[in-house]
């Protein structure tokens, strides 16, 4: 189970995201408008975890093989520019935890 209290942590999201990927920003914002709080908070823990899992890959890539692959390196600055999208959204929706949103989906699984 994670937790997590402050969004600012994940990718530099009050100072870059909307620089470095205005595209994935507008796209999601525009997504963001038509559904509720706890959608986007399902799409924020969704984007952690593969985040999360991004960067395992990439480093079993790094010590097995002592390279990575250019398809594992492009998943990962993905997944880290999708975490730091959707927490932008959440931020500007108010949304500062995933605690209270998610408590419920957590515990069915």
């Amino acid at each position: 189970m994670f937790y997590t209290s402050a969004f600012d942590e994940f990718a530099c999201v009050p100072c870059g995201i909307t620089v470095t990927n205005p595209a994935m920003v507008a796209r999601i914002r525009a997504h963001a408008a038509t559904i509720s709080d706890y959608e986007i908070a399902a799409h924020l823990g969704n984007a952690i975890a593969s985040s999360t899992d991004a960067a395992h890959a990439l480093a079993w890539e790094q010590s097995q093989l002592g390279e990575v692959s250019a398809e594992t390196l492009v998943d990962a600055e993905y997944f880290e520019e999708l975490v730091a999208a959707w927490s932008l959204i959440a931020s500007e929706r108010g949304i500062d935890s995933l605690d209270g949103l998610l408590i419920d989906v957590v515990a069915l699984h």
